[in-house]
């Protein structure tokens, strides 16, 4: 059976409401909602009540990307990111989208010069191993990333643990972490001795109170040991392919006014170290 799904009847969000949404109190942080274990295989299960199709323009000027929903296709492959140059006729000032419901951006008004897609976990995660099959976009200043984050808008410090893909060599990946807003002082960009791009494979990464460990399908191939160097939890998950610009020229390239491309996401999952959940791996372990 191909699975195919459409998803124009996703809520939608503007950015007022989103930094309403976002902004943090003591009470909220009490309220917090922690995630079960879960395995989502994308083809078969779709995105289900737990994922979040995010659509709204990211108020910082250095980023190049509004997200929208219409760049995710849910289809027998997986979860499809499509990065694509705005229409000039279709950038206006960010004012112009202050309190959109949405209504304006579903035209295919943004203040950015690319719309790609992201997806967000709605619920917050800890300790444990997490697990991606995925097929990074190509392209100069293309950045795919399966990531944790939290910060100040959950009023939290800046914690993050990255799984990246620069689009200008596939053949590396891009590993790093933030811990009380600093990151790695040499982040990791590590050869795979394979091209990414070239199918959907397993990345994972393991994280505990004193460790931080990556792998490439079953291999390790970057640690971080020592409990002041691991960010502290909890954060929420997301995926997401955007465009670099000049600020990011030296780490991932900037990408041109014409630049695409696609990536895939096929399978993610989270198991808490002391328990046997179903992971991605289950999957790639069959085929």
């Amino acid at each position: 059976m191909i699975f195919s799904r459409s998803i124009s009847n996703f809520p939608t969000i503007g950015i007022a409401s989103l930094l309403a949404l976002c902004a943090s109190t003591a009470d909220a942080q009490r309220q917090r909602q922690f995630g079960e274990p879960f395995m989502t295989a994308f083809p078969f299960a779709g995105l289900g009540s737990q994922w979040w199709v995010a659509q709204y323009d990211h108020p910082a000027d250095w980023f190049q990307t509004g997200w929208r929903a219409s760049a995710i296709d849910l289809n027998a492959t997986g979860i499809g990111f499509s990065l694509d140059p705005t229409d000039p006729e279709n950038i206006v000032e960010a004012s112009v989208l202050e309190g959109d419901d949405g209504t304006l951006m579903n035209t295919g008004l943004t203040s950015k010069p690319f719309t790609s897609g992201q997806v967000q976990r709605r619920k917050w995660y800890g300790y444990g191993r997490y697990e991606v099959i995925m097929q990074p976009a190509v392209g100069e200043g293309l950045i795919s990333a399966f990531y944790l984050y939290t910060g100040p808008y959950f009023g939290d410090t800046h914690e993050e643990i990255d799984i990246e893909f620069l689009g200008r060599d596939t053949s590396k990946i891009y590993l790093n972490r933030y811990r009380d807003g600093q990151q790695l002082e040499e982040p990791s960009w590590t050869d795979l001795g394979f091209d990414a791009s070239e199918k959907p494979r397993l990345y994972a990464f393991e994280w505990s109170e004193d460790a931080l460990v990556w792998y490439a399908e079953d291999q390790e191939i970057f640690r971080l040991d020592g409990a002041d160097q691991i960010p502290r939890p909890p954060a929420k998950i997301y995926m997401d392919l955007w465009a670099g610009g000049p600020g990011q020229a030296d780490w991932a390239g900037e990408a041109t006014p014409d630049s695409a491309g696609h990536a895939i996401i096929q399978c993610a999952s989270f198991s808490p170290a002391d328990q046997d959940t179903a992971q991605c791996s289950d999957l790639a372990a069959k085929e």
